[in-house]
């Protein structure tokens, strides 16, 4: 099964050009997913950015000197600011180049998007915030743990919930 996909996603690439895979949504599954992991990446980038300014500019507010719970309920309240252009990005970066949009309303995709998005947030925030408070990792493991719980539950929502299949 690996490999017939793998072929698929070879054969168009080498038929299409590296352009059209991009651009089209009628790509393999493959492809498709590629596309949703670098718009995933993308979004992550932008998440990581917040997240550094939010550190670099507040440093009060991070402090190893505050209780494990300040911490973590600072923590949390960053990740939700970083949360909101984050998601804009992930939906109008998936909307241009890897799902086909239609299904719904344009409002109602990005309202069905955004509250996807929150519940796969609010599950993920929940790791992080049990990280900060039991074990004494470093602050960017704790990061990462909560991109990557919130990005497994994401595109399988989106493709089959808010996009057309």
């Amino acid at each position: 099964m690996i490999t017939r996909e793998l072929r698929k996603a070879w054969s168009f690439f080498r038929e299409k050009g590296l352009k059209e895979s991009i651009l089209s949504r009628e790509v393999p599954f493959l492809i498709q997913f590629g596309k949703y992991g670098l718009c995933g990446v993308l979004s992550v980038l932008v998440l990581a950015a917040i997240i550094a300014l939010g550190e670099g500019y507040f440093p009060q507010y991070f402090s190893p000197e505050l209780t494990a719970r300040t911490l973590a309920w600072n923590t949390a309240l960053l990740h939700l600011i970083a949360f909101i252009p984050a998601n804009f990005t992930a939906y109008g970066l998936n909307r241009w180049l890897v799902f086909t949009p239609g299904r719904h309303t344009p409002q109602r995709e990005l309202t069905l998007f955004t509250l996807i998005s929150f519940l796969s947030f609010s599950l993920g925030e929940l790791i992080p915030f049990w990280l900060i408070q039991n074990l004494e990792i470093p602050r960017a493991l704790i990061h990462f743990s909560f991109i990557i719980s919130s990005a497994l539950v994401n595109f399988i929502c989106r493709k089959f919930l808010v996009f057309e299949n």
